[in-house]
């Protein structure tokens, strides 16, 4: 598979696919939630708000943890400061903000914050697989170069690290199709689950377990790699043993809460 065009020429302005794609993938996240809604009894004012407050810590987040981790980047080819804040944005540092938005809002309006937790896991990952194609189209997040028939060809690129005319593994592809897997599982926890915050924790610890392995044939090496481990690595082994935890915790407290049989 050829790729020579990255963007959408609308209004006489580029615009890269993976902006066009981040917007949908949000907006598919805000849309799934919406059924969950009367389900969990919250008022659609709560969705509404507190999808401003995702979005938005979503957004600082990502940008953040871009800036942090091609910060020696951005001093060494000295990119203009205009350039980093329309450029560049790290899925997880746009997940940990989007929490901590989450969260922020529950403690503002007095909301349980694991039953929205349990609202946005299911179409996060789902946008999230969206936002994924948008990077194969951009060809941002690139995969290690191969000789296998399964492969993506960039002309030309957003990323300028990116190697043109080099088969590439389509990684992201990868990952967006594993993500509608995990949203599936998510669905079918969260239906099946009464207990708030599993749904979360299920999206979390797989999502995890897999952006670990998938690190591996990632080829954008832009990221940081310390130890032979890239940051987002990292970031997954701490989600992954919170997860476990908070799981294992539920799990715990679910048992105590039944009846003893006579």
């Amino acid at each position: 598979m050829e790729i020579k065009v990255n963007s959408l020429s609308l209004f006489g302005k580029e615009i890269p696919f993976y902006g066009i794609m981040f917007i949908v993938g949000f907006a598919v996240a805000v849309v799934t939630a919406i059924p969950k809604v009367r389900k969990m009894k919250l008022p659609f004012t709560g969705l509404a708000c507190s999808g401003v407050f995702a979005g938005v810590g979503g957004i600082l987040g990502a940008k953040l943890l871009s800036i942090l981790t091609s910060i020696r980047y951005i001093i060494e080819y000295k990119i203009p400061f205009l350039d980093i804040i329309q450029n560049g944005f790290v899925f997880y540092g746009g997940l940990i903000g989007g929490a901590l938005g989450l969260f922020i809002f529950a403690k503002i309006f007095h909301e349980p914050v694991l039953r929205y937790f349990d609202l946005f896991a299911a179409g996060t990952a789902l946008g999230h697989a969206i936002g994924r194609i948008g990077c194969l189209l951009s060809g941002c997040c690139y995969g290690l170069p191969t000789s296998g028939s399964f492969c993506v060809i960039y002309r030309h690129s957003i990323d300028p690290n990116v190697p043109l005319g080099v088969p590439l593994l389509p990684i992201q592809l990868i990952e967006s199709f594993c993500l509608v897997g995990i949203y599936i599982v998510c669905e079918i926890v969260f239906y099946r689950e009464k207990h708030a915050g599993i749904s979360a924790a299920v999206y979390a610890l797989s999502y995890a377990t897999v952006r670990f392995i998938l690190e591996f044939f990632r080829g954008d090496f832009v990221r940081g790699v310390l130890w032979g481990l890239s940051t987002s690595q990292y970031i997954s082994i701490a989600i992954i043993l919170f997860s476990l935890s908070v799981i294992d915790i539920m799990l715990l407290c679910s048992r105590r809460k039944k009846p003893a049989k006579q």
